[in-house]
């Protein structure tokens, strides 16, 4: 039996933030060619939420997982197949709100060698790696904002070769390159 009283408050509980869905994403680092890179995916067009969209894997909290950690492995084994013994979390940023309702968790991890991705077309349409280098680039970054329920809404763009990274994926990138820094 799990005596839950005993752990932090912000690990056993998903979200304090009654508004939001509690959510946590894997930012999967790996190495190509002796570069790292960042692993992304872009979520199928059937999706109901950021359908199409340049995503990290993760999604919702589950009422399975028995922690907001737990629900990022396992959203990335379910989206993108690799399991958890190949996935090493170094890390977590600060959370991130999603204008659509989500409360993110971002973890860092490392992805160890071997992996391998097995897509899952129902939530993934592709999967695809940056160069880290790219993201700590500041050139390659840019500032947009746009007219959202009303109210004008600031945003970060990354655009790379044929994807177009945008929103709370460019949000959390700009926090990990300001943690790198």
């Amino acid at each position: 039996m799990l005596k839950t009283e005993l752990l932090p408050t912000e690990i056993w509980q998903a979200s304090g933030h009654d508004k939001f869905r509690p959510a946590a994403v894997l930012i999967p680092l790996h190495w190509v060619n002796d570069e790292v890179h960042v692993l992304l995916t872009k979520r199928s067009e059937q999706l109901k939420h950021h359908s199409g969209q340049v995503s990290f894997p993760g999604g919702g909290f589950d009422e399975s997982d028995i922690t907001i950690r737990q629900a990022a492995i396992r959203e990335t084994e379910e989206e993108i197949g690799i399991t958890a013994d190949f996935i090493d979390v170094v890390g977590y940023l600060d959370d991130v709100k999603t204008i659509s309702g989500f409360y993110v968790t971002p973890f860092v991890a490392i992805l160890k060698d071997g992996f391998e991705i097995i897509e899952n077309k129902d939530e993934v349409s592709e999967v695809f790696s940056v160069p880290l280098d790219y993201f700590m680039q500041q050139e390659n970054l840019e500032q947009r904002s746009a007219e959202y329920k009303g109210k004008n809404v600031n945003y970060y763009v990354y655009p790379h070769e044929n994807h177009t990274i945008w929103g709370v994926t460019a949000e959390i990138i700009v926090k990990l390159i300001q943690k790198i820094n």
